[in-house]
C-alpha cells in the first residue's frame, strides 16, 4: 500500500482528507512544520507522495526555503501543495519542482487525479533509480573481473575526441568480455543506441544505413574480416575521421569500437590490410589481460563471481573453503571469465553443504570420471564439454550455446 504524508493545521480539513484517502493509502498526519520535518525524515524511503499546506505553525524560514529543503531530501517523492494563498504563488512553487498546486476550496476529482498521477510518477522514478543502481553495480562487477579503471579509460577517450568520436581498439582473448567493455563505454560515455555485430556479417548492410550521429558500433573479432570487408571498413573510418575535403564526411559521426584477439599477433603482422586498419583505429587502445596472467587478482575476481552467483541462486549461507580457493587461484583458466562463472555456478548448483570444499569438484564429473578422487579443473571442464556433446548428439554449436561459450572456444578446447 502506498504511503502519503498529509499536513494541514485546520483539523476539520485534515479529518476530511483522512476519511477521503485512508481506504486506499497508508497515511501519516502532521499539523505543523515541526511534525512535517520529523515524519518526512523518519519515513523518507517509505513515502510515495506528500500533500502539504504552506501556512502552518513552526515555520522558522520562508516557505520556499522549507519546500526546497524537502524536495532535495528525496527527489523521488512528489509534493502536492494545497493552500488558500494567492494563486500567483502557484507558478513559483511549480518552478521549484512541486508536482502540483491546488487552491482552496478544493475540487475533489482534480485532487484524486493529481494524487494518482503523483504516485505513477513516484513509481517511475523509483524504477529508474533502481535500474541506475543495478547498472552501477554491474559496472563495478565487471570492472573487478576485467581489471580495468573505467574512470581512467573515460578520461583517455574524452581527451582523444575532437570533432569526431575517437575509435577504440580492445585487445582481449576469448573470454575477455570485449563486448561488455564496449557496452559499458557506450553507456558511460555516449549514452546512445548501441549496435553489436560480429565480423562475419556483411558490413555493407550495417554501414551507413543503420547508424545515426552519436550511435555506437561494436565489431567483435576484427581478425575474422575478409580482405574486401577490411578495405571497406578502412574507407569508412578514413572518411569518418577526415572527410574527402578535410571535413566530416558522409558517414554519420558514430563511435566505433572493435575487438581483436591477443592471440593473433603473427596473423596481424602477415596481414598488411588488417595492420593498416588497426593502426588507423588504435589511437585509444585497451588491453584486457587474461586471468592466468593476473594471479594476484584472482582471489578478488573469484570472490566477486561467487557473491554475484550466490545472489542469483539465493544461496546466502554458502562459502568457499580456503583450500578450494587456493586450488581455483592456481588453475590456468583457459576459458577466462566465462569458465570462472561456469565453475562457480556449477558448484553452487551441485553442492548441498554450507562450505564448498575441493572434494565437491568431483560432483561436476557426472559420475563417470576415473583415475582421481579429486579431479583437476581441466578434467572437470573436459567432462563438462563431453556431457554437453552427448546431450546435443555431437552438435558443437548447440553444445557451445549450452555451455555459455563461443563455438570457436569449444573447437579450440576439443583440439587441445
Amino acid at each position: 500500500m502506498t504511503t502519503l504524508l498529509i499536513a494541514d493545521d485546520e483539523n476539520a480539513f485534515l479529518d476530511f482528507m483522512v476519511r477521503l484517502l485512508q481506504k486506499d493509502h497508508q497515511l501519516l498526519v502532521a499539523r505543523s512544520w515541526n511534525e512535517v520535518l520529523e515524519k518526512f525524515e523518519a519515513n523518507l524511503w517509505r513515502l510515495n507522495a506528500t500533500i502539504l499546506d504552506v501556512n502552518m505553525p513552526g515555520l522558522s524560514v520562508d516557505p520556499f526555503t522549507m519546500i526546497e529543503k524537502l524536495l532535495k531530501s528525496n527527489p523521488t517523492v512528489p509534493m502536492i501543495i494545497i493552500s488558500g494563498q494567492d494563486i500567483v504563488l502557484r507558478h513559483e512553487f511549480l518552478k521549484m519542482g512541486v508536482f502540483q498546486y491546488h487552491g482552496k476550496p478544493l475540487d475533489m476529482m482534480d485532487l484524486k487525479l493529481t494524487i494518482k498521477s503523483a504516485l505513477n510518477y513516484n513509481r517511475a522514478l523509483r524504477k529508474l533509480e533502481n535500474y541506475e543502481r543495478v547498472e552501477r553495480d554491474q559496472t563495478k562487477y565487471y570492472q573487478k573481473l576485467l581489471g580495468l579503471d573505467f574512470y581512467e579509460l573515460r578520461e583517455k577517450i574524452v581527451s582523444q575526441d575532437t570533432s569526431t568520436k575517437a575509435s577504440i581498439l580492445i585487445r582481449a582473448e576469448e573470454g575477455g568480455r570485449p563486448g561488455m567493455i564496449a557496452e559499458i563505454i557506450s553507456e558511460e560515455i555516449d549514452q546512445k543506441l548501441f549496435f553489436r555485430k560480429v565480423c562475419h556479417e556483411s558490413l555493407k548492410n550495417i554501414l551507413p544505413y543503420n547508424l545515426q550521429n552519436g550511435d555506437t558500433l561494436f565489431l567483435e573479432g576484427l581478425e575474422n574480416l575478409g580482405k574486401e570487408e577490411i578495405l571497406y571498413l578502412t574507407n569508412v573510418i578514413t572518411e569518418l575521421e577526415t572527410g574527402s575535403n578535410g571535413t566530416v564526411g558522409r558517414q554519420p559521426n558514430f563511435r566505433f569500437i572493435a575487438s581483436i584477439s591477443q592471440l593473433n599477433e603473427n596473423h596481424i603482422e602477415q596481414n598488411q590490410e588488417l595492420k593498416h586498419l588497426l593502426d588507423l583505429i588504435a589511437r585509444v587502445e585497451l588491453r584486457v589481460e587474461p586471468l592466468r596472467l593476473r594471479k594476484h587478482e584472482l582471489r578478488g575476481v573469484i570472490s566477486s563471481v561467487f557473491e554475484k552467483k550466490k545472489k542469483e541462486r539465493f544461496a546466502k549461507t554458502v562459502e568457499i573453503s580456503e583450500d578450494l580457493m587456493e586450488l581455483l587461484i592456481e588453475y590456468n583458466w583457459p576459458l577466462n571469465i566465462e569458465e570462472v562463472e561456469l565453475v562457480v555456478e556449477s558448484l553452487l548448483m551441485t553442492c548441498q553443504e554450507s562450505l564448498i570444499l575441493p572434494k565437491h569438484l568431483h560432483q561436476l564429473d557426472f559420475s563417470d570420471m576415473e583415475n582421481s578422487k579429486c579431479p583437476t579443473l581441466d578434467d572437470m571442464v573436459d567432462e563438462h564439454i563431453k556431457k554437453a556433446l552427448r546431450i546435443t548428439m555431437g552438435n558443437k554449436s548447440r553444445a557451445a550455446k549450452m555451455l555459455g561459450i563461443t563455438p570457436k572456444t569449444l573447437y579450440a578446447r576439443i583440439r587441445n
